[in-house]
């Protein structure tokens, strides 16, 4: 079989999304796999039978859960579209039942794996960027590190933020960003000390940039920052603030914002405002690695071990002086 129906309808389910260049990789890469292994057996209409032995087939090969539940996410997304817009389509009437409704997905763990932040390196960063504004992006970079420790945004949130979303509303400073495609926007609050940075920044831009954050070396009037514009930049005032070592991304920085929150008391609900979850189970990630943290095991274990304290000789003396 040289090609495949599902070629062409997967490019065109994934015309119609909006997603990141990341995230449309993954997709591309799980439907390419899945319709090789179709062809490999001309298998024009698979059936739920033959999606779940091409996931035995993959968990067998080595895959990782998490590498399975993108590809099965991904075919779920497919499959589901091509059910409802078959009449629309004109497909054939076996795209009518969608055959990844029978399908479980491999149960995924979340678990925090990205460094963050302790609260000492979190001031040094904020302060040592703070003292050594000197040119217009020394300003900027203060800007957008203030505001993503203490406001938790992802980058995207931050290089798509604009001038015109930053406004006093009842006496007090808030910004308005988009959570999510298609949603309205949302007003954040904004810390007394964000506030400043922001307008301190504002006060010596002279484009009609409408976004709130842009690059200054370049004379592109109208352009967020570039993502990877964004990293390089951050790398670099890592390399100025002496904070290389903790490998932190700006990703970490939002992390870093979930886990203060916890720590200052802030309860589950209150985190999963401030990052925007759609689900809380997303923001117990954060619970559970505290909780970690705060875990004496390995301690405990090597008290025992070595005998300092250890309520286990106590009655096993015990037990030997009533003998």
């Amino acid at each position: 079989m040289d090609t495949h129906p599902l070629e062409a309808l997967s490019e065109q389910y994934l015309s119609g999304k909006k997603l990141a260049p990341t995230s449309l990789k993954y997709y591309r890469s799980a439907y390419k796999h899945f319709i090789q292994y179709l062809k490999e057996r001309d298998i024009l209409y698979p059936k739920t039978s033959d999606v779940v032995l091409y996931r035995e087939r993959k968990r067998e090969g080595g895959s990782s859960t998490y590498n399975i539940h993108v590809h099965i996410c991904a075919l779920k997304g497919l499959y589901k579209y091509l059910s409802l817009n078959q009449k629309r389509l004109s497909l054939p009437e076996v795209y009518q039942y969608d055959i990844m409704m029978p399908v479980k997905n491999e149960p995924i763990k979340p678990q925090m794996t990205k460094p963050v932040l302790t609260i000492e390196e979190a001031r040094h960063l904020i302060l040592s960027t703070k003292e050594q504004r000197r040119f217009i992006w020394h300003f900027r970079n203060h800007a957008i590190i203030s505001l993503m420790l203490t406001s938790g945004l992802t980058v995207h949130q931050v290089v798509h933020a604009k001038r015109a979303d930053f406004v006093e509303v009842d006496g007090a400073y808030v910004l308005y960003i988009t959570r999510r495609t298609g949603q309205n926007k949302t007003q954040i609050k904004l810390s007394k000390g964000t506030i400043l940075a922001i307008q301190d920044y504002l006060s010596k831009r002279k484009d009609d940039n409408p976004h709130l954050f842009c690059a200054h070396k370049h004379k592109r009037t109208h352009h967020p920052l570039e993502r990877m514009f964004f990293y390089t930049m951050f790398k670099k005032v890592l390399k100025e603030t002496g904070l290389e070592y903790t490998g932190i991304t700006p990703c970490c920085l939002r992390h870093t914002a979930a886990i203060f929150n916890l720590e200052r008391g802030g309860s589950i609900e209150q985190t999963k405002a401030l990052l925007g979850h759609v689900s809380i189970q997303s923001t117990l990630v954060y619970q559970a690695y505290l909780d970690r943290l705060k875990d004496d095991s390995e301690r405990q274990i090597e008290s025992m071990i070595l005998h300092e304290d250890n309520p286990l000789d106590k009655v096993f003396l015990t037990y030997i002086l009533i003998a």
